[in-house]
C-alpha cells in the first residue's frame, strides 16, 4: 500500500492510521529512504559483481586495527560492518518512526521523492519460517545459516527439533539484534537479512501473501512540495538531530556545520 504525505504531521497521521487498522497489537518497524523508487534490496545484492564474503573477510581481518571487530561469522561483526558502510545482506530498520523520517530526508537534494516504509515484522518470519514472532540470532544457532560463510555455500533448510518450523536460508527474516554498538542503541536499530534469494523484500512479501500483502507492508511517500529546511527544523524541534542518530564527534561537527552554514 502506498500513501501520500505532504508534511511530517501528515506522515505521522498516515502511519498511525495504517497501524491502527492493520497492526493494532503487532510489532512494526520503519525504514526511511531518500528515493521511493528504490526497492527494499540490501547493498550486497543491488550492487553488481560484489563479493560480500571477501569484503567481510577483509573487514574482520584488518578492521580490528581500528575498532573492536570480531570474527567473520559473528553477528556483532555483521552489524558493525553494516553500520560503517560495508555493503551486506542486511537492511536497516528502526523501531522509531521519527528516526525513519530522519533517514528519509538526511542528505535529500529534492531531486527524488523520499518515503518511509512500515512493515509488520513478525509476519516476515511467519511467511519465511512458519513462526510468527521476533527472532534473536544470538539466541538461535539455526540463524547462523544466514551468516556469510553459510550463504556463500548455498541455501540450507534446517528444521527445528520438534519439526514444527523450518529455517530456510533462501528467504529473508526479521532479526531482533543485540544492541551492542552505539549506533544500534541511538537509532533503535533492527534488521532484516536476505538469504540466497535476491528478490526485493516488498516483492517477496507480495508473492508469499497474495491478496493480503497490503496489510503487511506500507509505504508513505512524500510530495516533492515538502520543504526540506522546514522538515529538518521540525525534526530538530522534536529533539532529533544528526548527533543523536550518529553519536560521535565527527557527526557532531557536521551538525554544527549544518547549523552555522560553514563553507
Amino acid at each position: 500500500m502506498e500513501l501520500k504525505a505532504n508534511s511530517l504531521v501528515d506522515a505521522l497521521g498516515h502511519a498511525q492510521a495504517w497501524m491502527k487498522t492493520n497492526a493494532p497489537l503487532d510489532v512494526c518497524w520503519f525504514r526511511g529512504v531518500k528515493d521511493s523508487k528504490l526497492p527494499l534490496l540490501p547493498g550486497a545484492y543491488w550492487r553488481s559483481n560484489y563479493d560480500e564474503f571477501s569484503t567481510l573477510l577483509q573487514f574482520s581481518q584488518e578492521g580490528r586495527a581500528f575498532a573492536d571487530v570480531g570474527e567473520l561469522d559473528d553477528w556483532k561483526t555483521y552489524y558493525l560492518a553494516q553500520h560503517n558502510g560495508v555493503p551486506t545482506r542486511l537492511l536497516d530498520w528502526t523501531e522509531n518512526f521519527i528516526t525513519a523520517l530522519f533517514f528519509a530526508t538526511d542528505g535529500w537534494s529534492g531531486d527524488t521523492t523520499p518515503c518511509v516504509w512500515i512493515v509488520k515484522t513478525c509476519d516476515i518470519n511467519r511467511l519465511s519460517l512458519g513462526w510468527s514472532g521476533l527472532i534473536s540470532p544470538e539466541r538461535n544457532v539455526e540463524l547462523n545459516a544466514w551468516m556469510p560463510t553459510s550463504i556463500v555455500a548455498g541455501s540450507q533448510k534446517i528444521p527445528t527439533k520438534d519439526g514444527k518450523w523450518v529455517y530456510d536460508s533462501a528467504n529473508p527474516i526479521a532479526l531482533y539484534p543485540r544492541k551492542n554498538n552505539p549506533r544500534l542503541i541511538a537509532q533503535q536499530g533492527t534488521f532484516t537479512v536476505h538469504g540466497t534469494e535476491r528478490e526485493p523484500l516488498e516483492s517477496w512479501i507480495a508473492s508469499n501473501a497474495p491478496g493480503n500483502h497490503q496489510s503487511l507492508i506500507c509505504k508513505i511517500v512524500f510530495s516533492r512540495k515538502v520543504n526540506h529546511f522546514d522538515f529538518v527544523q521540525q525534526l530538530d524541534d522534536l529533539g532529533l538531530r544528526r548527533s543523536t542518530i550518529y553519536p560521535d564527534l565527527h557527526n557532531f561537527i557536521l551538525e554544527m556545520k549544518e547549523q552555522h552554514q560553514w563553507e
